[in-house]
Protein backbone atom coordinates (compact mmCIF):
# COMPACT_ATOMS: atom_id res chain seq x y z
CA UNK A 1 0.00 0.00 0.00
CA UNK A 2 1.28 3.32 -0.51
CA UNK A 3 1.03 5.53 2.16
CA UNK A 4 -1.15 8.27 2.52
CA UNK A 5 -3.49 10.17 4.73
CA UNK A 6 -6.24 8.37 5.25
CA UNK A 7 -9.75 10.27 5.73
CA UNK A 8 -12.95 7.75 5.90
CA UNK A 9 -17.00 8.32 6.35
CA UNK A 10 -18.42 8.65 9.74
CA UNK A 11 -21.29 6.33 10.35
CA UNK A 12 -23.77 7.87 12.69
CA UNK A 13 -25.60 5.79 15.46
CA UNK A 14 -28.77 5.55 16.90
CA UNK A 15 -28.90 5.91 20.32
CA UNK A 16 -31.79 5.72 23.36
CA UNK A 17 -29.75 8.41 25.01
CA UNK A 18 -28.85 10.75 21.75
CA UNK A 19 -27.98 14.44 22.00
CA UNK A 20 -27.30 16.67 19.38
CA UNK A 21 -23.94 18.53 20.01
CA UNK A 22 -22.57 17.14 17.34
CA UNK A 23 -24.65 18.85 15.10
CA UNK A 24 -24.67 22.26 17.11
CA UNK A 25 -20.91 22.20 18.31
CA UNK A 26 -19.30 20.26 15.51
CA UNK A 27 -21.37 20.91 12.49
CA UNK A 28 -21.53 17.56 11.70
CA UNK A 29 -24.63 16.07 8.70
CA UNK A 30 -26.15 14.36 11.46
CA UNK A 31 -29.38 12.32 9.91
CA UNK A 32 -32.43 14.59 10.67
CA UNK A 33 -35.27 13.06 12.58
CA UNK A 34 -32.81 10.54 14.52
CA UNK A 35 -31.48 10.47 18.06
CA UNK A 36 -27.96 10.35 16.99
CA UNK A 37 -25.61 9.19 20.16
CA UNK A 38 -22.62 8.35 18.11
CA UNK A 39 -20.50 8.88 15.47
CA UNK A 40 -17.83 5.81 14.36
CA UNK A 41 -14.95 7.43 13.05
CA UNK A 42 -12.40 5.03 12.62
CA UNK A 43 -13.26 1.45 12.65
CA UNK A 44 -12.97 -2.05 11.30
CA UNK A 45 -15.90 -3.73 13.50
CA UNK A 46 -18.63 -5.75 12.42
CA UNK A 47 -21.25 -3.21 13.27
CA UNK A 48 -19.21 -0.87 11.06
CA UNK A 49 -15.99 -1.05 8.69
CA UNK A 50 -15.18 2.37 7.51
CA UNK A 51 -14.73 3.49 4.17
CA UNK A 52 -11.82 5.72 2.80
CA UNK A 53 -13.52 8.99 1.97
CA UNK A 54 -10.98 10.66 -0.53
CA UNK A 55 -7.91 10.24 -1.90
CA UNK A 56 -6.64 7.50 -4.61
CA UNK A 57 -7.97 4.65 -1.94
CA UNK A 58 -11.64 6.21 -2.01
CA UNK A 59 -14.07 3.59 -1.33
CA UNK A 60 -11.79 1.17 -0.22
CA UNK A 61 -12.56 -0.37 3.63
CA UNK A 62 -10.13 0.04 6.34
CA UNK A 63 -10.37 -3.59 6.41
CA UNK A 64 -9.48 -4.34 2.84
CA UNK A 65 -6.17 -2.03 3.65
CA UNK A 66 -5.06 -3.94 6.76
CA UNK A 67 -5.39 -7.13 4.19
CA UNK A 68 -3.45 -5.70 1.74
CA UNK A 69 -0.53 -4.66 3.49
CA UNK A 70 -0.69 -4.59 7.87
CA UNK A 71 2.67 -4.22 8.50
CA UNK A 72 2.73 -0.58 6.55
CA UNK A 73 -0.51 -0.01 8.01
CA UNK A 74 -0.28 -0.91 11.81
CA UNK A 75 3.90 -0.67 12.08
CA UNK A 76 5.75 -2.73 14.54
CA UNK A 77 4.22 -1.70 17.62
CA UNK A 78 0.42 -2.44 17.23
CA UNK A 79 -1.29 -6.02 15.79
CA UNK A 80 -4.44 -7.19 14.49
CA UNK A 81 -6.82 -8.54 16.74
CA UNK A 82 -7.29 -12.20 17.53
CA UNK A 83 -9.89 -11.94 14.28
CA UNK A 84 -7.72 -10.32 11.86
CA UNK A 85 -9.10 -6.45 12.71
CA UNK A 86 -7.52 -2.87 13.01
CA UNK A 87 -6.76 -2.48 16.46
CA UNK A 88 -8.37 0.59 18.28
CA UNK A 89 -11.79 2.34 17.25
CA UNK A 90 -12.35 6.28 17.50
CA UNK A 91 -16.25 7.38 17.99
CA UNK A 92 -17.64 10.48 19.50
CA UNK A 93 -20.10 9.83 22.03
CA UNK A 94 -23.26 12.57 22.45
CA UNK A 95 -24.88 12.16 25.47
CA UNK A 96 -27.95 14.10 25.71
CA UNK A 97 -29.26 12.00 28.27
CA UNK A 98 -26.87 10.04 31.30
CA UNK A 99 -25.68 6.96 29.58
CA UNK A 100 -26.12 3.21 31.54
CA UNK A 101 -24.06 2.14 33.99
CA UNK A 102 -22.20 -0.51 32.89
CA UNK A 103 -18.74 -2.13 32.63
CA UNK A 104 -16.10 -4.04 29.43
CA UNK A 105 -14.70 -6.91 30.34
CA UNK A 106 -10.34 -7.39 29.71
CA UNK A 107 -9.15 -9.67 27.25
CA UNK A 108 -9.05 -12.90 29.16
CA UNK A 109 -12.20 -12.36 30.44
CA UNK A 110 -13.91 -11.59 27.03
CA UNK A 111 -12.42 -14.77 25.32
CA UNK A 112 -13.51 -16.94 28.47
CA UNK A 113 -17.37 -15.66 27.90
CA UNK A 114 -17.18 -16.52 24.59
CA UNK A 115 -17.02 -13.17 23.13
CA UNK A 116 -16.10 -12.62 19.40
CA UNK A 117 -14.38 -9.23 20.74
CA UNK A 118 -11.32 -8.52 22.64
CA UNK A 119 -11.81 -6.73 26.15
CA UNK A 120 -12.10 -3.33 25.89
CA UNK A 121 -10.11 -0.56 27.66
CA UNK A 122 -10.98 2.97 26.89
CA UNK A 123 -9.88 6.89 27.42
CA UNK A 124 -12.50 9.49 26.97
CA UNK A 125 -11.78 13.28 25.84
CA UNK A 126 -14.30 15.91 26.88
CA UNK A 127 -14.80 18.12 23.96
CA UNK A 128 -17.93 19.79 25.36
CA UNK A 129 -20.48 19.99 28.58
CA UNK A 130 -23.91 22.27 29.22
CA UNK A 131 -25.00 22.41 32.21
CA UNK A 132 -23.56 20.99 34.92
CA UNK A 133 -22.29 17.59 33.69
CA UNK A 134 -20.94 14.75 35.81
CA UNK A 135 -19.48 11.24 35.15
CA UNK A 136 -19.82 8.44 37.10
CA UNK A 137 -16.40 6.13 37.31
CA UNK A 138 -15.61 3.36 39.29
CA UNK A 139 -16.95 2.18 42.67
CA UNK A 140 -16.30 3.41 46.32
CA UNK A 141 -13.74 0.84 47.54
CA UNK A 142 -16.29 0.13 50.60
CA UNK A 143 -18.41 -1.43 47.92
CA UNK A 144 -18.33 -5.79 47.92
CA UNK A 145 -19.57 -8.13 45.11
CA UNK A 146 -22.69 -8.96 47.74
CA UNK A 147 -23.41 -5.41 48.36
CA UNK A 148 -23.53 -4.64 44.43
CA UNK A 149 -25.70 -7.33 43.48
CA UNK A 150 -28.41 -7.00 45.91
CA UNK A 151 -28.36 -3.51 44.81
CA UNK A 152 -28.44 -3.87 41.03
CA UNK A 153 -31.35 -6.88 42.08
CA UNK A 154 -33.13 -4.44 44.14
CA UNK A 155 -33.28 -1.68 41.36
CA UNK A 156 -31.35 -0.21 44.43
CA UNK A 157 -29.33 3.50 44.07
CA UNK A 158 -26.08 2.31 42.31
CA UNK A 159 -25.48 5.37 41.03
CA UNK A 160 -24.72 6.04 44.59
CA UNK A 161 -22.63 3.60 45.44
CA UNK A 162 -19.91 4.91 42.60
CA UNK A 163 -17.69 8.02 42.35
CA UNK A 164 -19.17 11.03 40.96
CA UNK A 165 -17.07 14.02 39.03
CA UNK A 166 -18.32 16.98 37.94
CA UNK A 167 -16.65 17.18 34.05
CA UNK A 168 -15.60 19.90 32.42
CA UNK A 169 -14.42 20.46 28.62
CA UNK A 170 -11.30 19.55 28.44
CA UNK A 171 -10.58 16.78 30.87
CA UNK A 172 -9.64 13.07 29.86
CA UNK A 173 -10.28 9.91 32.02
CA UNK A 174 -8.41 6.51 31.37
CA UNK A 175 -10.96 4.19 31.79
CA UNK A 176 -9.73 0.45 32.00
CA UNK A 177 -11.58 -2.81 31.32
CA UNK A 178 -13.67 -3.44 34.68
CA UNK A 179 -14.37 -0.13 35.99
CA UNK A 180 -18.17 0.52 36.35
CA UNK A 181 -18.84 4.10 34.45
CA UNK A 182 -21.54 5.82 33.08
CA UNK A 183 -21.43 8.94 31.26
CA UNK A 184 -23.86 11.82 32.28
CA UNK A 185 -26.21 14.09 29.91
CA UNK A 186 -24.35 16.69 28.61
CA UNK A 187 -21.19 15.42 27.94
CA UNK A 188 -19.54 15.54 24.13
CA UNK A 189 -16.49 13.58 24.20
CA UNK A 190 -14.13 11.65 21.89
CA UNK A 191 -12.89 7.89 22.97
CA UNK A 192 -10.16 5.76 21.90
CA UNK A 193 -10.83 2.09 22.78
CA UNK A 194 -10.02 -1.77 21.80
CA UNK A 195 -11.45 -2.62 18.57
CA UNK A 196 -14.48 -4.07 20.73
CA UNK A 197 -18.39 -3.14 21.08
CA UNK A 198 -18.88 -5.95 24.15
CA UNK A 199 -20.73 -3.76 26.70
CA UNK A 200 -22.39 -5.60 30.08
CA UNK A 201 -25.03 -2.81 31.44
CA UNK A 202 -25.89 -2.99 35.03
CA UNK A 203 -28.62 -0.17 35.38
CA UNK A 204 -30.31 1.71 32.92
CA UNK A 205 -32.81 3.70 35.32
CA UNK A 206 -35.79 1.30 34.24
CA UNK A 207 -35.43 3.54 30.78
CA UNK A 208 -37.90 1.92 28.04
CA UNK A 209 -36.93 2.01 24.46
CA UNK A 210 -39.25 3.08 21.42
CA UNK A 211 -41.29 -0.33 21.63
CA UNK A 212 -42.29 0.13 25.47
CA UNK A 213 -39.26 -2.53 26.04
CA UNK A 214 -36.81 -2.21 28.98
CA UNK A 215 -33.21 -2.68 27.88
CA UNK A 216 -31.68 -5.81 28.20
CA UNK A 217 -29.16 -6.10 31.41
CA UNK A 218 -26.06 -8.66 31.73
CA UNK A 219 -25.82 -8.67 35.55
CA UNK A 220 -23.78 -11.77 35.91
CA UNK A 221 -21.54 -10.95 32.85
CA UNK A 222 -20.84 -7.92 34.59
CA UNK A 223 -20.36 -8.96 38.14
CA UNK A 224 -17.48 -11.13 36.61
CA UNK A 225 -16.00 -8.47 34.61
CA UNK A 226 -15.88 -5.48 37.54
CA UNK A 227 -12.73 -5.21 39.17
CA UNK A 228 -13.67 -4.11 43.02
CA UNK A 229 -11.40 -2.22 45.81
CA UNK A 230 -9.88 -0.54 42.96
CA UNK A 231 -8.95 3.40 43.38
CA UNK A 232 -11.77 5.48 41.93
CA UNK A 233 -10.60 7.11 38.96
CA UNK A 234 -9.63 10.51 38.15
CA UNK A 235 -9.29 12.99 36.01
CA UNK A 236 -6.02 12.24 34.10
CA UNK A 237 -3.14 14.70 34.65
CA UNK A 238 -1.58 15.45 31.50
CA UNK A 239 1.92 15.95 31.73
CA UNK A 240 3.14 18.13 29.37
CA UNK A 241 6.69 18.51 27.07
CA UNK A 242 7.54 20.91 24.50
CA UNK A 243 10.08 20.03 21.47
CA UNK A 244 11.04 22.10 18.69
CA UNK A 245 8.39 24.57 19.21
CA UNK A 246 5.46 22.20 19.95
CA UNK A 247 3.73 21.26 23.04
CA UNK A 248 3.06 17.78 23.77
CA UNK A 249 0.28 16.90 26.48
CA UNK A 250 0.75 13.01 27.60
CA UNK A 251 -3.09 12.56 28.29
CA UNK A 252 -2.73 8.47 28.99
CA UNK A 253 -0.92 5.22 28.07
CA UNK A 254 -1.34 1.77 28.30
CA UNK A 255 -0.28 -1.65 26.28
CA UNK A 256 -3.11 -1.20 24.17
CA UNK A 257 -2.75 2.56 23.00
CA UNK A 258 -1.33 6.46 24.25
CA UNK A 259 -2.89 9.84 23.79
CA UNK A 260 -1.76 13.15 23.22
CA UNK A 261 -2.70 16.90 22.99
CA UNK A 262 -0.86 18.60 20.53
CA UNK A 263 -0.75 22.30 19.89
CA UNK A 264 1.72 22.19 16.68
CA UNK A 265 3.17 25.65 16.83
CA UNK A 266 2.65 26.06 13.08
CA UNK A 267 4.02 22.83 12.53
CA UNK A 268 4.50 19.95 14.50
CA UNK A 269 7.41 17.40 12.58
CA UNK A 270 6.41 13.85 12.38
CA UNK A 271 9.87 11.73 11.62
CA UNK A 272 8.31 8.45 9.50
CA UNK A 273 8.39 5.64 8.93
CA UNK A 274 7.05 4.85 12.62
CA UNK A 275 6.38 2.09 15.01
CA UNK A 276 2.79 3.14 14.94
CA UNK A 277 0.10 4.56 13.11
CA UNK A 278 -1.42 7.56 14.43
CA UNK A 279 -4.81 8.86 14.56
CA UNK A 280 -5.23 12.50 14.62
CA UNK A 281 -8.79 14.32 15.69
CA UNK A 282 -8.84 18.40 15.45
CA UNK A 283 -10.02 19.85 18.16
CA UNK A 284 -9.73 23.46 17.70
CA UNK A 285 -9.06 24.77 14.40
CA UNK A 286 -8.66 23.66 11.01
CA UNK A 287 -5.17 21.46 10.50
CA UNK A 288 -3.17 20.44 7.67
CA UNK A 289 -0.94 16.98 7.18
CA UNK A 290 1.28 17.62 4.53
CA UNK A 291 3.99 14.91 3.11
CA UNK A 292 5.27 13.56 0.14
CA UNK A 293 2.17 11.50 -0.76
CA UNK A 294 0.23 14.76 -0.55
CA UNK A 295 -1.62 16.48 1.66
CA UNK A 296 -4.80 16.56 3.73
CA UNK A 297 -7.15 19.22 5.70
CA UNK A 298 -9.23 18.72 9.04
CA UNK A 299 -11.62 21.04 10.23
CA UNK A 300 -12.74 20.86 13.69
CA UNK A 301 -14.48 16.90 15.20
CA UNK A 302 -12.42 15.59 11.89
CA UNK A 303 -9.98 12.63 11.94
CA UNK A 304 -7.70 10.94 10.01
CA UNK A 305 -5.29 8.06 10.09
CA UNK A 306 -1.53 8.20 9.08
CA UNK A 307 -0.49 4.86 8.42
CA UNK A 308 3.12 3.86 10.32
CA UNK A 309 5.04 3.69 6.94
CA UNK A 310 4.30 6.92 5.91
CA UNK A 311 7.71 8.99 5.54
CA UNK A 312 8.50 12.03 7.12
CA UNK A 313 4.88 14.21 7.46
CA UNK A 314 4.23 17.25 9.55
CA UNK A 315 1.26 18.96 10.84
CA UNK A 316 0.56 22.47 9.76
CA UNK A 317 -1.67 24.75 12.08
CA UNK A 318 -2.03 26.13 15.55
CA UNK A 319 -5.24 24.95 17.16
CA UNK A 320 -4.70 21.88 18.91
CA UNK A 321 -5.47 17.99 18.25
CA UNK A 322 -5.57 14.70 19.83
CA UNK A 323 -2.84 11.96 18.52
CA UNK A 324 -3.45 8.52 19.26
CA UNK A 325 -1.31 5.62 18.81
CA UNK A 326 0.40 2.11 19.97
CA UNK A 327 3.14 2.92 22.18
CA UNK A 328 6.21 1.49 22.94
CA UNK A 329 5.62 2.49 26.26
CA UNK A 330 9.25 2.62 27.54
CA UNK A 331 10.91 4.45 24.19
CA UNK A 332 7.58 6.70 23.42
CA UNK A 333 6.56 7.55 26.50
CA UNK A 334 8.37 6.58 29.85
CA UNK A 335 11.93 7.52 28.38
CA UNK A 336 10.48 10.95 27.66
CA UNK A 337 8.90 11.64 30.49
CA UNK A 338 11.37 10.95 32.81
CA UNK A 339 13.98 12.74 30.64
CA UNK A 340 12.03 15.87 31.06
CA UNK A 341 11.73 15.39 34.60
CA UNK A 342 8.34 13.93 35.62
CA UNK A 343 8.45 10.64 38.36
CA UNK A 344 7.27 7.78 37.77
CA UNK A 345 4.18 8.23 40.28
CA UNK A 346 3.14 10.78 37.80
CA UNK A 347 3.99 8.52 34.44
CA UNK A 348 2.05 5.85 36.44
CA UNK A 349 -1.26 7.74 36.50
CA UNK A 350 -1.31 7.74 32.77
CA UNK A 351 -2.16 4.10 32.78
CA UNK A 352 1.35 3.03 32.41
CA UNK A 353 1.67 -0.62 34.14
CA UNK A 354 5.31 0.36 36.28
CA UNK A 355 7.23 -1.67 38.59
Amino acid sequence: MAPGFLKFEECFMERIWGGDQMRRMLNKAVPSGKTIGESWMISDHAAHISVVSEGPLAGRTLHQLLERDSMALLGVNAAPTRDGKFPLLLKLIDAGQDLSVQVHPDDELAYQLGEQDMGKTEMWHVLETEGQCRIMLGLRRDVTREALEQCLRDGGDVIGLMGQLPVRGGESFHVPSGTVHAIGGGVLLAEIQQNSNVTYRLFDYNRRDADGKRRELHLEKGLQAIRFQEALVRPSTALRVVESGATREFLAACRYFAAEKVWPGGRRVYVGPAGSFHILLALEASLTLEGDTGACRLQRGEAALVPAAMPGWHVVGQGAYLDYYVPDLNEDVIKPLRSHGYADAQIRQLGVALA
